[in-house]
């Protein structure tokens, strides 16, 4: 299953995603409110002028008395409780639905003011337009701006709602898109690291949703096709040439050896004998590959039968024990019974290829080892040599791969390549380990 798990670059894209959305929530709510005030204060504006006109009608049509008429009486559109009316400029003034209006200097330009209404009554903010009239008088008029101010505490606690329900969303979805992209970049991710580590029949599960992402599963799966096929192909012609060698790898062993029975000098003697033992290596090295071709291609009979993964080591250990003592090394065994759905002739062949590596390449001190865990029985073969560095236990187990320090041992590199194709064959692993030496695992189906 795909991790689901946000790594620090996704968790900075849910917060660029999250950052984003909220700043464009309150920027479209400000925006919002800032039109709405301006509507409202555009309309109050409208009105105080309207009403301003009819009075000023009134005036030039009756004189004063018209105009004290009008405002007394509170006709027409100066009817809105709203609207507040004043005559100023004698004595007494002439109010109406007010109780004081300040002295306005500039007239004919709308301005804030604070005004009283009625005894005991606080002020109240408002919008106030003066035109000086031919008499000397002034004439104000103007409109309450309280309602705006009540709507814009309003609007100001829907924003604060809207913002928290905007923040919820924006997250949530944040959340959604991070896990969402995580999990697919992941997908692909594993099949990638599934490809370089041998796995060829990985694919990326496609999932037909028209998006760039499935775009991406179907290149990465018709390369991971492509790989596939050139990696067979390279796999059946190295097959092939194995097999084609033998037959002139065996013609040539044949005039060696009818060199050898023939030859009298010493030293032509000891040119041919050389030369058979690199024949010989020659033919073991394409009878290796020859095999691994085979088990990788999974056409090898199916001998697997239950077997004591502990007797086969145990026989093994007695096999090369003398060879180690020869080359001054300690080959000892601990060997806990368990038993393994295994062809035994295989594994024989594999775990003698680890034992002849250590005992080419290893320390002085080599231990083999068989245990049970759980579903696998293991067999551990260590060293205290120099081991296989990190960066390259992954390419030790490739045919035909020799690390630096093998270039100057006989050899063809095909040792643990075999040791590999034989656990994939039994459907188990094959993997090196250690910090000080080398422990080499073979992992088999436990029955």
């Amino acid at each position: 299953m795909a991790r689901a798990r946000l790594s620090p670059t996704m968790v900075r894209l849910v917060v660029a995603v999250f950052v984003l959305q909220i700043a464009s929530s309150v920027a479209a709510i400000a925006f919002l409110r800032t039109q709405m005030l301006d509507v409202v204060g555009a309309d109050r504006v409208r009105q105080v002028i309207d009403v301003r006109d009819d009075l000023l009608a009134a005036f030039y049509d009756g004189g004063r008395e018209e105009l004290d008429d009008f405002v007394a009486q509170r006709r027409g559109r100066s009817a809105d409780p709203l609207v507040f009316v004043a005559v100023t400029g004698r004595n007494p003034p002439l109010l109406g639905n007010v109780l004081t209006v300040p002295h306005i200097a500039t007239p004919n330009r709308i301005v804030h003011v604070s005004i009283v209404r009625g005894r005991q009554q606080p002020l109240h903010g408002g919008i106030a337009l003066a035109t000086d009239l031919s008499d000397g008088t002034q004439l104000v008029v103007g409109a309450l701006t309280d309602r705006e101010r009540r709507l814009d505490l309003a609007f100001a606690e829907a924003i604060g709602l809207t913002i928290l329900v905007a923040v919820a969303f924006a997250m949530a979805s944040a959340l959604f898109l991070g896990v969402t992209i995580s999990r697919r970049t992941h997908a692909i991710a594993e099949t990638a690291a599934a490809l370089a580590s041998g796995d060829f029949a990985a694919r990326v599960p496609v999932e037909q949703t028209g998006d760039g992402f499935d775009h991406l599963r179907l290149q990465m799966n018709q390369m991971a096709e492509r790989i596939d096929q050139l990696v067979a192909q390279l796999r059946s012609v190295s097959g092939a040439l194995a097999h084609d060698l033998q037959s002139p790898v065996a013609r040539l062993t044949a005039s060696i050896d009818t060199a050898l029975a023939k030859a009298q000098d010493h030293a032509a003697i000891e040119a041919l004998q050389a030369a058979r033992m690199d024949a010989d290596a020659l033919r073991a090295m394409l009878a290796t590959a020859l095999d691994i071709s085979r088990l990788e291609g999974g056409t090898v009979a199916d001998r697997r039968r239950p077997i004591d993964l502990a007797e086969t080591a145990a026989d093994l250990v007695d096999l090369y024990e003398p060879l180690a003592e020869q080359s001054g090394a300690t080959l000892a065994g601990t060997f806990a019974p368990v038993t393994v759905l295994a062809d035994r002739e295989l594994v024989s062949r594999a775990i003698a290829n680890v034992i002849d590596n250590a005992l080419k390449y290893g320390g002085r001190d080599i231990s083999v080892t068989t245990r049970a865990v759980p579903g696998w029985g293991e067999v551990a073969i260590s060293d205290n040599g120099p081991g296989i560095a990190q960066e390259d236990r992954a390419r030790a187990v490739e045919r035909f791969t020799r690390l630096d320090n093998a270039r100057t041992r006989p050899g063809g590199g095909l040792g643990l390549a075999m040791v590999a194709a034989v656990a994939k064959l039994h459907g188990g692993s094959f993997e090196l380990s250690g910090e000080d030496g080398l422990v080499a695992t073979l992992r088999l189906p436990r029955i």
